[in-house]
């Protein structure tokens, strides 16, 4: 079953949806949260778990998905989407031809949470009315992914984070990813005015900036140990090892497409730049 839970907000509707292990039970990397603010929804879930979705989004009349970036968890239902509510799909301009043309996908990841619909997607706007009265502006926040987008309420002192956040320490990184965009968007974030964070896997961590600045601190501090053992002759995978441990069972079904590895690399360019 694909449905995991509501999210306890009084004015923000949530719906986390993903995969179990074979005991049931569900982990924050294998779900995601679909958020619904008035008739505009921020981000979409993915393509697997569309009938849980689409029920969950007839409850109300849906206008608009925000997507914060174009993987397959967040992006999955745009097409979907507008093709069942008529619903706008906004983007930013990175992942328009994504959206629109498909991407490579490894196994795990098509098995997990499916292929993405595909949908023809439009620019943000600077500001977007959310139909209950807010207005959400986007702000992007690269690092996990070029694409990477924010939105900003600072009324109601919420930030919808996508993937920003997820957790305050980073073990595995994709190729894409960079620790320099990391730091330099958490630094921006936490200059925002907010106070609850609406993270896409995590849920509604309530002193959000203080969350953020957690993460900030702890990639300063890899990067300056990865900096100190790079001046000691270590090769990149005994820093890895060292660090964060020997690679796993995370490396060994993405097909290496994320790995401990990466993070040090992205340290040691970071370190260069």
């Amino acid at each position: 079953m694909g449905l995991i839970h509501h999210i306890d907000h009084p004015s923000v509707e949530g719906l986390r949806v993903g995969r179990r292990n074979f005991r049931g039970q569900w982990s924050i990397s294998s779900t995601c949260i679909v958020y619904r603010i008035g008739n505009t929804v921020v981000d979409t879930g993915p393509s697997r778990e569309w009938q849980l979705v689409k029920t969950f989004l007839q409850e109300r009349k849906v206008n608009q998905a925000l997507i914060t970036h174009y993987h397959e968890d967040h992006s999955g239902n745009c097409g979907h989407i507008n093709d069942a509510f008529n619903a706008k799909v906004m983007c930013h301009e990175n992942s328009y031809r994504r959206l629109e043309h498909g991407f490579a996908l490894q196994w795990i990841r098509k098995r997990t949470f499916g292929h993405s619909s595909r949908v023809k997607p439009d620019a943000f706007p600077d500001s977007v009315p959310s139909g209950n009265g807010s207005q959400l502006r986007p702000v992007h926040l690269p690092g996990h992914s070029d694409d990477m987008t924010c939105f900003h309420e600072p009324q109601r002192g919420w930030l919808f984070s996508g993937d920003l956040y997820v957790s305050s320490q980073i073990k595995f990184m994709m190729a894409e990813e960079s620790v320099t965009e990391h730091i330099n968007s958490l630094r921006a974030a936490i200059a925002l005015d907010f106070k609850e964070l609406f993270c896409a896997h995590r849920g509604v961590i309530h002193d959000g900036p203080a969350a953020l600045q957690k993460k900030l601190d702890f990639i300063i501090a890899l990067r300056e140990e990865v900096d100190f053992l790079r001046g000691q002759g270590m090769s990149v995978r005994a820093i890895s090892r060292k660090l964060l441990g020997p690679e796993g069972l995370t490396a060994l079904i993405s097909q290496f497409a994320m790995t401990k590895r990466n993070v040090v690399l992205s340290c040691l360019r970071s370190l260069d730049e």
